[in-house]
């Protein structure tokens, strides 16, 4: 089994961390958003990451692909038992990759992508228009629903976990920090999910890329 992507992206390190829980051996390859060489368009059609590899099956996008995993390596599960609980499990994946990522990550791409790509000063209006117009509601929703103890699941992390937490990740390289006294709850819950063993050793690495690229 081989993904492919950049480890600094929020949806490779969702399936990096997918891998790591179910205990699945894995190779990772690194490629970089937008690639457009032949034999990536073959697994990702639009140049996006991450990507995967396993056996004869060459798929791409991180929700489809940790779904396989699930279906194909159903130990160590990453969803709840039930249809009910699989389902919110599934919106919250969603609600992450989606909405969490557009206002919290953007944070990262201000801050760091550009600097990276050559592409100019951040945005620092921008970041203070998302701040003020769209965190209320997304971190108000969150601080609803996430737990006082444990994950969202339970005691151990699920897909969901990870999706909702890693643009936060992300957006904490761009200086971006969520203020526990407006957030108690999501604060707290973030810190549990960095702190899982999988998470230290995947951050552990992400940041001696980062102290590399700051050299």
């Amino acid at each position: 089994m081989k993904v492919y992507g950049a480890i600094l992206s929020p949806f490779v390190r969702k399936v990096l961390a997918a891998c790591e829980l179910k205990g699945l051996a894995y190779e990772h390859e690194m490629i970089m958003p937008g690639t457009k060489t032949p034999e990536f368009l073959a697994m990702s059609p639009l140049g996006k990451i991450p990507a995967l590899e396993d056996g004869e099956l060459r798929i791409s996008d991180s929700s489809v692909i940790c779904e396989y995993l699930e279906e194909k390596y159903p130990e160590n599960s990453l969803l709840p038992a039930t249809p009910e609980l699989r389902a919110r499990a599934r919106w919250y994946e969603e609600y992450g990759d989606s909405t969490v990522a557009s206002c919290v990550a953007v944070f990262f791409f201000e801050r760091v992508v550009k600097s990276m790509m050559g592409m100019g000063n951040a945005d620092e209006a921008r970041l203070a228009e998302v701040a003020a117009t769209e965190h209320p509601e997304v971190f108000g929703y969150l601080e609803s629903q996430l737990p006082e103890q444990g994950f969202l699941f339970g005691d151990t992390l699920s897909v969901a976990d990870l999706s909702l937490a890693n643009p936060f990740i992300n957006a904490s390289y761009g200086r971006f920090a969520l203020d526990a006294d407006s957030w108690p709850r999501t604060a707290a819950w973030l810190e549990r999910v960095k702190s899982d063993p999988v998470l230290v050793g995947l951050l552990a690495a992400e940041q001696t890329l980062m102290e590399q690229m700051a050299a």
